[in-house]
């Protein structure tokens, strides 16, 4: 399906060094169907540390809270949460992806530590809003949090619960919402309990 959303700019990449300590801002592509989608990768999620664990047969989770914002401010438009667990079967020889989300559970099986830490480190035309969402002519950014081997308990519930019922309403649960504008949740919130948390933003968008 062919993109029509148009970007509007483009702002400037943050190195990899500082994926622990700050925002950083990435292209990414906007599709336009039913659903708003949205294709972005974050690779420097993961290093040379996670890669070895990965192959050393070791789990590896990944949690990604995903957020479609207005760029004049307010709550978020839309959200979802994504989880990813991977790891290395040394019998077999493939990578085991795991990966659940408001459009249910898969599993997929790699044969190249490449192409699963690929997507595990990206959205890929990943669904963020329905079509009737997005106001035509207003501008939109995505924002997400991925963070791997989250050690946050209230967090891990959180997602659980979220994951179950993603449509219910709930806007708070357990000792932190999801929700808020972006200022409280991406600049003034504190970082999680995590072994590597990324935070990025997408340029602005508008829908035709």
């Amino acid at each position: 399906m062919r993109c029509a959303l148009t970007a509007l700019a483009l702002l400037t990449l943050g190195g990899a060094a500082a994926a622990d300590e700050r925002l950083v801002h990435k292209r990414a592509r906007f599709f336009e169907g039913q659903e708003v989608r949205v294709s972005v990768g974050f690779r420097e999620l993961f290093d040379a540390g996670q890669r070895k664990r990965l192959k050393n047969g070791f789990a590896t989770t990944v949690v990604m809270r995903i957020y479609l914002y207005r760029r004049s401010g307010g709550e978020p438009v839309s959200f979802a949460v994504r989880t990813l667990k991977a790891y290395y079967d040394p019998w077999d020889e493939h990578y085991l992806l795991r990966m659940q989300d408001h459009r249910g559970r898969r599993s997929r099986r790699f044969r190249r530590e490449r192409d699963v830490v690929d997507r595990i480190t990206s959205l890929w035309q990943f669904p963020i809003a329905r079509s009737d969402q997005v106001r035509r002519g207003e501008q939109y950014f995505v924002a997400a949090i991925a963070e791997v081997n989250p050690m946050d308990e209230d967090l891990l519930a959180e997602v659980r619960r979220w994951l179950r019922n993603p449509h219910g309403g709930q806007r708070q649960v357990g000792s932190e919402s999801f929700f808020g504008s972006f200022v409280s949740i991406f600049v003034n919130n504190k970082i999680r309990r995590a072994e590597r948390t990324f935070r990025v933003r997408t340029q602005p968008f508008v829908r035709r």
